[in-house]
């Protein structure tokens, strides 16, 4: 099939690397795949990276006429089978383009509220031939908030197994990089630094189980709005100086191998869980919120442990409890990788991807 992907964000959060593992994923299976995006944003580096043709977009020219000139140019030169986006602001342009270049259009939607506007929710659930959800949890959440969910299909985001995968070397250089010594707990954070993904909720934890266990090491990996209230409350603890604050890490395969176990803590209803996924992907056990569509990206008891939203003493009873058990870390691990692979990989999504289109 000749398939074009359209996305407009210049971000690297998981909605976006979406895209980028889905292209990459179908271009190994021998697709023609072609993808539009922005110059150098974080999602053309790993298309570039993953050796995946690209159409670059101007980043000021991501709305009106421009933007709409290059995707149909792009459209009629390649004259793709589908055009694929996660991004709203090609839903229109793309159903526009379907008219005059015949190919179909899936629309994929990551976020946890239903389209308000009544004429989005039509490009969705009735103009799209394809109109795909990432989770079981995203779809009933739609159909609880009033939204034709009927033709909604799911497919879970893909994750490259063979990038974010467990690594000895990479963890006693992670390890060496960040003032880590080899038997050090550690626990980590990935993610946006905001409100809704827990992390004050995290930080009370945290609190909890470095004085409960003097070894312990507390990681923080990403940035967002509540990232300098997130540094002044762990200011304010017993034990500031075991916390550690990266910023936004671009390489996380590189990173997770240094943690031992990976929290996440969110309060918001996540549709999917990709960090959850990536750190089990590189055998690192998860302690996760039950939080939206979070308890179908691990296995609970067996690749991780799932506490309530915003109960600080639930998070820090389990990750203490890991972090004084190697061994059952160890066995989590190792059940975390096989989940991973089993059930998110390029090659498993791409497949049902592949499925998906072709049926009808």
């Amino acid at each position: 099939m000749r398939l074009l992907f359209a996305e407009s964000s210049v971000r690297g959060y998981g909605t976006e690397q979406h895209v980028a593992a889905l292209a990459t994923a179908m271009a190994r299976r021998g697709h023609d795949v072609r993808c539009l995006v922005i110059a150098d944003s974080p999602v053309a580096g790993l298309l570039r990276a993953a050796g995946v043709p690209m159409t670059s977009i101007r980043p000021g020219h991501t709305r009106g006429v421009r933007i709409a000139a290059t995707l149909l140019r792009t459209a009629v030169r390649q004259r793709p089978d589908w055009m694929i986006s996660n991004d709203p602001r090609f839903y229109r342009m793309l159903l526009a383009a379907r008219r005059l270049t015949g190919a179909r259009v899936a629309l994929f939607r990551h976020w946890h509220d239903a389209p308000r506007r009544q004429r989005t929710r039509e490009l969705l659930s009735h103009r799209a031939d394809r109109f795909i959800l990432v989770s079981r949890f995203h779809r009933e959440d739609y159909r609880r908030q009033g939204m034709s969910v009927e033709r909604a299909s799911i497919l879970y985001n893909p994750i490259d197994t063979g990038r974010f995968g467990p690594s000895p070397a990479a963890r006693v250089s992670a390890r060496a990089r960040l003032g880590f010594g080899d038997s050090d707990p550690v626990v980590g954070y990935v993610g946006r630094v905001i409100e809704a993904k827990g992390i004050f909720t995290m930080a009370d934890a945290a609190e909890r189980f470095l004085a409960a266990e003097p070894s312990a090491r507390m990681l923080w990996a990403g940035d967002g709005e509540d990232a300098e209230s997130l540094r002044a409350r762990v200011a304010r603890g017993a034990h500031a100086s075991r916390h550690r604050f990266l910023g936004w890490e671009a390489d996380l395969a590189a990173l997770y191998p240094a943690l031992d176990i990976l929290a996440v803590p969110s309060l918001y209803p996540e549709p999917f869980g990709r960090v959850c996924v990536e750190a089990q992907a590189a055998a690192v056990p998860v302690v996760s919120s039950l939080a939206g569509g979070l308890p179908e990206t691990f296995d609970p008891g067996r690749t991780g442990i799932g506490v309530e939203p915003g109960d600080a003493a639930g998070l820090a009873g389990a990750i203490l409890a890991l972090t004084r058990d190697p061994e059952r870390r160890r066995r989590m691990g190792a059940a975390g990788r096989e989940w991973a692979c089993e059930r998110f990989s390029l090659e498993r999504i791409a497949a049902d991807f592949e499925d998906l289109l072709a049926d009808g």
